[in-house]
């Protein structure tokens, strides 16, 4: 009997509720919007009066009933409502929920003209929660600077509020002449104007903290007790707590223990005040719908007849109840939902155009790198190649080989660390061409012998015996591996060993696993770095000058990952660490181990080269030097034009069998000699010579229109180059007969 008491006092609460609400709704429908927006302006001034609970319900209501006037108005009273949402979850420190309301209210706002208060005052509020809220201030600057930018004249009051918060600002940022400046300023405005009262008390806490920054500390804390002492009187307990904070951690600085317990009471006790200001406003407000309820209970008892009828009645009123409530909370959300869906499909647009920009000029920039990379590099590899030709005795041949094959892989290092940023959209193509793979090994550990002696270093070599001699696979993507590990390993190892293993192969018909080790016994990687390591830009120890890039490892783990493997590692510090990895590879049937050595298929053998005419179109002159002389040693001879313009009138002024074509030059460019050529002469072959691997210029070179045969990439092999020159040479000897 008693619980069933309880049950119908409860649905009677809870139907009372509901009728104050409903009540509460029509007396705002009757209102016009000015009457409304005079209704916020009431709200938000009488704030601490009104409450916190209160004054979410005014407001969520006038955003409910401002779908029924025109698109201006319905737009203003939401930017309104949602600012004055914003500013009462600033004021409880819930800055999540601000900036959100915030951000929908500069939503609306942006689709308004005429209303430049109403948007400075959103930005202000904004700035203000990037600032105490999330500890940004760029952002709150950035904020800032946008109501300097949209708005030619604020009043007194906003433009000083303005300067307020970029005072405290630049006191984030450590301009702290700047902040004074605007700091002096605010507390002349806020002095001669008593209604300001809270402003007069932020700026009295930024001039503490002013002077706390710059060691005056004395006339910090007069500042920090004046503007506690103003809070104190007017009631700001939430204020007098934030100034006694920063009051107690300025004196624990100082070493003043004593004094910062009894600023530490004074916070515990404000703190305390505010909590039971905060309880008391709910009691009102609790007291507020009780006292509507005893009036509207007294109808509902008359109408319950019975006890049976009572029971069926509220059982039914329970059920419509609680469908209603669903339905509002459905409504409410998905009208939140759709406006901060409305807000995050702006920002995507804004975000995807901001994208796009730097996409094309990340591509550019890719560009202009790789050909300032790849034109001198080309100068490097073509020497040492035709040095390799000229030099026969057997030391200095040595030399000249481990150069080139260190130049070789030095561009391979170059390709990968400009496309590291793109690696995971950019598929790295293997190539497929047959090796010794113990040629490889020992060319690795010959290549790094000096390197390793530089630093007291022994470079050993382990061969399993049973590893197959002949591979299938790509030597200089493999050779990249280990050469990335080597050099990590001698940059962390002084006077001790570094071991290149390659061990465990596992052979099933036609393919072999490898194991592959790369040990040292230097410093070792610490047990919490050695995930880590392996992520772009990062570095065991980012104190150490040593340590480089942070790219390397990472091109490794996506390089043995691209090979099938995937690479682990062991340390110990102080006991050196192991990089380990295993790969499959196609054994190749032919035993012969000079196959690498043999001339490419297809390559077309000329029987006298001296009978033939090549234009170089260059305009570096060490290029020019380096495929002059590449041309030479297979006996060909060749006239060089130093930019596109020359090119155009030798090419009309004599005969050439081939022209290889530059691309980036002075004067004219190569394409646009290209299209001058094929305007008298469509038969002679044009070679495009790019430093360039964007994929904008390959397609360019490669148009019908563009008037190229082919392109090659500088620098480029030998073998290749002359097995090109050849095939079109050949080409147009077969057109001439």
């Amino acid at each position: 009997m008693i619980s069933l008491k309880i049950f119908r006092y409860f649905i009677c609460f809870i139907c009372t509720c509901l009728f104050f609400i409903d009540s509460h709704a029509q007396q705002y429908e009757e209102m016009s919007a000015a009457e409304l927006r005079n209704t916020l302006s009431r709200t938000e001034k009488h704030l601490n009066s009104v409450g916190r609970a209160r004054g979410i319900m005014i407001t969520e209501t006038i955003i409910d009933i401002a779908e029924k006037f025109n698109t201006k108005q319905q737009y203003y009273l939401k930017a309104s409502s949602y600012n004055l949402l914003g500013k009462i979850y600033f004021s409880s420190r819930d800055y999540e929920e601000a900036l959100e309301n915030f951000k929908i209210a500069e939503l609306f706002s942006k689709e308004l003209s005429g209303f430049n208060d109403l948007a400075i005052d959103i930005n202000n509020n904004m700035a203000l929660v990037y600032l105490e809220g999330f500890n940004k201030p760029g952002r709150a600057l950035k904020r800032i600077n946008n109501i300097y930018k949209n708005s030619s004249e604020l009043d007194e009051y906003t433009k000083h509020l303005v300067q307020l918060n970029l005072a405290n600002i630049y006191l984030k940022t450590e301009h702290y002449h700047k902040s004074n400046k605007l700091l002096k300023k605010c507390l002349s405005y806020f002095e001669r104007n008593p209604e300001y009262t809270p402003k007069l008390v932020m700026t009295y806490t930024s001039i503490g903290e002013y002077y706390a920054h710059i060691r005056h500390y004395s006339k910090a804390i007069k500042n920090f007790e004046l503007a506690a002492s103003i809070a104190e009187k007017n009631e700001l307990y939430r204020q007098a707590m934030v100034i006694y904070e920063k009051y107690e951690n300025l004196l624990i600085k100082l070493g003043n223990k004593e004094k910062a317990y009894v600023i530490l009471k004074k916070y515990t006790k404000h703190h305390q005040t505010a909590l039971e200001n905060e309880k008391l406003e709910a009691d009102r407000y609790k007291k507020q719908l009780t006292v509507s309820e005893a009036k509207k209970t007294i109808e509902t008892q008359k109408a319950q007849q019975s006890k049976t009828v009572s029971i069926f009645t509220l059982t039914l009123l329970l059920l419509c109840l609680t469908l209603f409530c669903f339905f509002v909370y459905n409504h409410k959300k998905t009208k939140v939902l759709g406006e901060s869906l409305a807000l995050k499909n702006k920002e995507l647009k804004i975000s995807k155009e901001k994208s796009d920009r730097l996409a094309a000029v990340k591509t550019k920039f890719i560009s202009t790198v790789s050909h300032e990379l790849r034109t001198p590099l080309y100068g490097v590899i073509g020497l040492s190649s035709i040095l390799m030709e000229r030099i026969k005795d057997e030391e200095n041949h040595n030399f000249i080989k481990l150069m080139k094959f260190s130049a070789d892989h030095l561009l391979n290092l170059i390709n990968d660390v400009l496309q590291v940023t793109k690696m995971e959209s950019y598929e790295i193509q293997l190539d497929e061409s047959v090796y010794n793979i113990k040629n490889l090994a020992n060319d690795i550990k010959n290549s790094f012998e000096y390197q390793a002696e530089k630093n007291g270093n022994t470079l050993h070599l382990n061969l399993d015996p049973n590893i197959p001699n002949m591979l299938i696979g790509d030597p200089v993507r493999l050779s990249q591996i280990f050469i990335n590990l080597i050099s990590n390993a001698n940059k962390f190892t002084r006077e001790g060993n570094i071991w290149l293993n390659f061990i465990h192969p596992k052979i099933n018909n036609d393919t072999v696993e490898i194991t592959f080790e790369v040990r040292d016994d230097g410093r070792g990687i610490p047990l919490e770095k050695q995930e880590l390591i392996f992520e772009k830009f990062s570095q065991a120890n980012s104190t150490d000058h040593t340590t480089g890039t942070g790219l390397g490892l990472n091109i490794v783990r996506k390089l043995v990952n691209l090979h099938g493997g995937d690479i682990k590692v062991k340390s110990v510090p102080n006991e050196g660490a192991t990089f380990y990895f295993s790969i499959p590879f196609k054994i190749h049937e032919s035993k012969d181990e000079e196959i690498a050595q043999q001339i490419p298929e297809n390559v077309v053998s000329l029987e006298n080269n001296t009978d033939y005419n090549i234009l170089i179109v260059e305009d570096n002159k060490i290029n020019q030097i380096v495929t002059q002389n590449i041309l030479k040693t297979k006996g060909f001879i060749s006239d060089i034009a130093d930019d596109g313009l020359v090119a155009v009138e030798m090419v009309k002024q004599n005969h050439y069998d081939l022209v290889l074509m530059d691309l980036n030059m002075p004067n004219m460019n190569g394409m646009e000699a290209t299209k001058k050529i094929r305007e008298f002469n469509l038969d002679i072959p044009i070679i495009a010579l790019t430093a360039s691997d964007t994929k904008d210029t390959i397609t360019e070179i490669l148009n019908t229109d563009s008037g190229f045969c082919d392109y090659m990439r500088k620098p480029f092999k030998k073998e290749e180059f002359f097995k090109k020159i050849n095939s079109y040479l050949v080409t147009n000897i077969s057109k001439a007969s």
